[in-house]
């Protein structure tokens, strides 16, 4: 009998192989795509960044109203953003608009306030010449803040009288209960007195 001995197939592992291959090739594409993908965002980002600076009355207008839809964190954020983007006219106008607005978290109507009242005291400074538009605008909004500063004071005072009324009002419920204490003192000593005599041994005989 003769025996047949049958040599390797080369071409036996090449389906393995090729799978390897195209789930390595996977990995790298996927990886190259999340990376483009936050490259992507970062550069969304700078894009809004750089959008928030224009020095224009219509992108100054188109901020203010975009506030609208922040939550109270996104503003915090802004308001540290704006922080570091120096003080040209449209960024002190944007962190006013930031810092007074009623969902930030800590709101500084002052500072707001006083920001924008130094815009338009320099109303006919060059460099303010493409908010000029807006100034309505801003003379609203700082009166608006004021009002507010205004309406904040008035409820702190009537607070603090509130409570000084309260506490006088403790103050009286405690002495009404001394005094109550007393009246019972007096009432649980007098019972406790011997009565020698009564009404009637103190009537005149007749």
């Amino acid at each position: 009998m003769k025996t047949e001995f049958s040599s390797p197939n080369p071409f036996s592992g090449l389906p393995r192989l090729l799978l390897a291959l195209a789930l390595g090739s996977l990995v790298l594409l996927l990886g190259a795509c999340a990376n483009m993908g936050e490259r992507g965002d970062e550069e969304a980002d700078a894009a809004r960044d750089v959008d928030r600076v224009s020095a224009t009355a219509q992108g100054l207008l188109t901020y203010y109203y975009s506030l609208a839809s922040m939550s109270g964190q996104s503003l915090a954020r802004e308001r540290r953003l704006l922080n570091q983007l120096g003080a040209d006219p449209d960024v002190l106008a944007r962190r006013a608009m930031v810092l007074g607005h009623p969902r930030q978290p800590n709101p500084d109507l002052p500072q707001a306030r006083n920001i924008l009242e130094g815009l338009l005291k320099r109303d006919e400074a060059p460099e303010l010449y493409r908010l000029r538009p807006l100034f309505p605008m801003l003379r609203q909004l700082s009166d608006g803040y004021g009002e507010r500063i205004r309406l904040e004071k008035q409820l702190t005072a009537q607070t603090r009288q509130m409570e000084r009324q309260y506490q006088k009002l403790l103050s009286f419920q405690r002495q009404a209960s001394e005094l109550q204490e007393k009246l019972n003192g007096l009432a649980n000593i007098e019972r406790t007195l011997p009565h020698s005599r009564t009404l009637e041994s103190l009537r005149p005989a007749m």
